[in-house]
């Protein structure tokens, strides 16, 4: 379970670096990957990348849907570097986009 996890955070962080500069909504990015894995493992792999340090988490009021919240996120500089191979962190897979 711990390799999935890996996997997954590194996948997420290769497709935000992938975008860099822009931001991904929470949504697209669940999207991207419920095929393979978990809802909640994608929120988990969220939240770690987040508390790491290597993606920064925005939110905004939901246009429409009143007390919701649309949340993008956006690699940060650590987590480029995460992402190349210049800092390692074993809880984040190296994963070629």
């Amino acid at each position: 379970m711990l390799v999935k996890q890996n996997q997954l955070r590194g996948k997420i962080l290769a497709f935000l670096a992938h975008i860099y500069p822009e931001k991904a909504e929470e949504q697209t990015i669940i999207s991207i990957y419920y095929q393979y894995h978990k809802f909640d493992d994608i929120k988990q792999a969220l939240e770690y990348l987040t508390d790491k340090g290597y993606v920064q988490r925005y939110e905004y009021p939901h246009p429409y849907k009143i007390g919701e919240k649309v949340r993008l996120y956006k690699i940060t500089p650590d987590g480029i570097d995460v992402h190349q191979g210049i800092k390692d962190d074993p809880g984040v897979a190296k994963i070629e986009w």
